[in-house]
């Protein structure tokens, strides 16, 4: 038997002993008639909480809201301790009679998993406590005593006067407080069913309407009892709020009765449309239709991420979202896809588990069709990015050749009209100048070649692949071991692509990796060539921060190929590219 199954059974246990102390105080009592029937009774409506309760509590232990139904019921197991004959046990059972009320309005505004989260609806149930310990006081304090009494009841150990006056004064002022409470109460309850959600309406249902009638029964009371001073009315308003209390928790396990069939039925229904008309387009609304919930959602998982059914990127809700829960949906082990549902459907999660077991092969067939789409979405992104970096190098090209090779050919043309103007009479200035001009043209064609070699490198195109990485390795500025590149020629696009990646990988781990060394390695294997550097520096390369990764991956994506970065911290980075040949 598990820790908790124990704890369960002492809880249980506790109870009966307390019921049943209970009910001996009742059966001994000297001021009450009908013992016997207030005995059983009693003691079946504080079994029917505590039971309900503890059940709940088992087949939800992580839900807080089993745990408070048990609490409302050995509260109003303390209602028997008044039928004490001793002052002493007396006066502390009336000043905890009304506990369970409060007990009941804390289980109203923590439903439905037993946490209050509000600050203000907190201070509201401190004050239910408050009230329902403190109301009595008055009471017991003036003019509870055998001369002024209406029952047989002991004494009051705290009765310090008997002026019934200031006692009834006292009394309605308490009863008016306790029934603002009350109405208060009403009006969160109004404005959680009108905030909630269609599936949190039906869940909300046998407890809130049942909550609703005991409040207004009880406020009922508590204002008969401060106009009137008690009496009939308010003796049948409190009897009626009893009555209702005692279905509480009858209602509670009929509502989620009624709905897990209605849910089991919906499955059962689920399961012949899906055998009807396996995945599709309406496959969200068949699933919507078993759970009852509108705003369902379906998302799948491709590519170690969440996309939506058009491909585009989506987010499951946080765990404690207090609206929105997930269910991941599995094929043969394999997670394929999820339900985004309501919160309240967790209540029963079987139910889910099953809707979401009975959609696997659905969802695996749409999920497909995301996959589709997110290839789609990403090549849009992709074809968009490479127009961007076509333009920007575009201009970047003009800006270098205006403000160099072409700045050095006007200097260039310059010089030579100046030598031409100086043939005759200073030939000796005329030869100066155009040793100059001589000078200036081969730095225009210098950087006319460096910008040539970044646009697309002679060596690359004169002489392959491997010439072209042994020169990268040579002109970089820390030590490149080059590991292995193929000797035959690849299709030129495939080798440039495979030279700028090493290109910018090494750029990068120049600029940021802090590293002693890095390694190249480009491998032909089963009709793909494998690129990888790999460095032993600092790590922790985010491909977020910069657009060269990203470009890359998009040249790399153009051939059908992929890019990946693995950079723990502190453990060097490596990057891998396969292009398919």
């Amino acid at each position: 038997m598990s820790s908790l199954n124990r704890a369960l059974a002492m809880l249980a246990l506790a109870a009966l002993l307390l019921g049943l102390l209970g009910a001996a105080l009742i059966l001994g009592s000297d001021h009450l008639d009908h013992r016997g029937a207030i005995a059983a009774l009693g003691f079946a409506i504080g079994a029917a909480w505590i039971g309900t309760g503890l059940y709940v509590w088992w087949r939800r232990p992580e839900n807080r809201f089993g745990a408070l139904m048990t609490w409302v019921g050995f509260a109003w197991l303390l209602n028997a301790f008044t039928a004490a004959n001793g002052a002493a046990v007396f006066t502390l059972a009336v000043l905890l009679s009304n506990v369970y009320l409060a007990a009941f309005l804390h289980l109203l505004l923590a439903y439905p998993d037993g946490r209050v989260s509000k600050p203000s609806r907190r201070r509201l149930a401190a004050g239910g406590y408050a009230i329902a310990i403190l109301g009595p006081v008055p009471a017991l304090m003036f003019g509870f005593n055998e001369s002024n009494q209406q029952c047989r009841c002991p004494n009051s150990v705290i009765d310090v006067s008997d002026s019934v006056t200031l006692g009834n004064a006292l009394d309605a002022a308490v009863n008016a407080l306790a029934a603002g409470i009350v109405v208060y109460v009403l009006w969160v309850l109004i404005e959680r069913w009108r905030d909630a959600t269609a599936p949190q309406r039906r869940a909300m249902a046998p407890l809130l309407w049942s909550g609703v009638a005991l409040m207004v029964l009880v406020a009922g009371t508590f204002s008969a009892t401060t106009v009137t001073g008690g009496g009939n009315v308010s003796n049948a308003l409190a009897l009626a709020s009893q009555v209702v209390f005692a279905s509480v928790p009858f209602a509670f396990l009929l509502g989620g009765f009624r709905t897990r069939v209605i849910r089991a039925d919906a499955v059962g229904a689920l399961l012949r449309r899906l055998g009807d008309a396996p995945g599709t387009d309406g496959l969200r609304g068949l699933l919507a239709d078993a759970l009852d919930d509108r705003a369902l959602q379906l998302v799948y998982w491709i590519d170690e991420r969440w996309v939506d059914r058009k491909g585009r990127p989506a987010e499951l809700p946080r765990r404690g979202d207090p609206d929105r829960a997930w269910t991941p949906v599995e094929l043969d082990g394999r997670r394929v896809g999820a339900i985004v549902h309501d919160v309240s459907l967790s209540e029963t999660p079987e139910i889910v588990d099953s809707v979401a077991t009975a959609a696997g092969l659905a969802v695996q067939n749409e999920r497909l069709e995301a996959a589709l789409s997110a290839r789609l979405e990403e090549l849009h992104a992709s074809r968009a990015r490479i127009v961007e970096v076509g333009l920007a190098e575009r201009r970047r090209l003009e800006r270098n050749l205006h403000d160099g090779a072409q700045q050095r050919l006007v200097a260039l043309s310059l010089t030579l009209r100046m030598a031409h103007g100086k043939i005759r009479d200073a030939p000796e200035q005329a030869e100066t100048l155009v040793a100059a001009a001589q000078e200036e043209l081969t730095r225009a064609l210098e950087e006319l070649r460096e910008l040539a070699r970044g646009i697309h490198p002679a060596v690359l195109s004169d002489r392959g692949l491997q010439a072209a990485v042994e020169a990268l390795a040579v002109r970089s500025p820390l030590p490149v071991r080059v590991v292995e590149v193929p000797g035959e020629r690849l299709p030129e696009p495939v080798e440039a692509a495979a030279y700028f990646v090493i290109a910018e990988a090494l750029t990068n781990v120049a600029k940021y990796a802090d590293a002693n060394e890095a390694t190249v390695a480009v491998r032909r294997a089963d009709g793909h060539a494998l690129v990888e550097v790999r460095d032993d520096g600092k790590g922790g390369a985010d491909p977020a921060r910069g657009s060269g990764l990203e470009g890359l991956a998009d040249r790399v994506g153009a051939l059908d190929g992929w890019l990946s970065l693995d950079s723990p911290p502190g453990a060097g980075t490596i990057l891998r590219a396969e292009i398919p040949v």
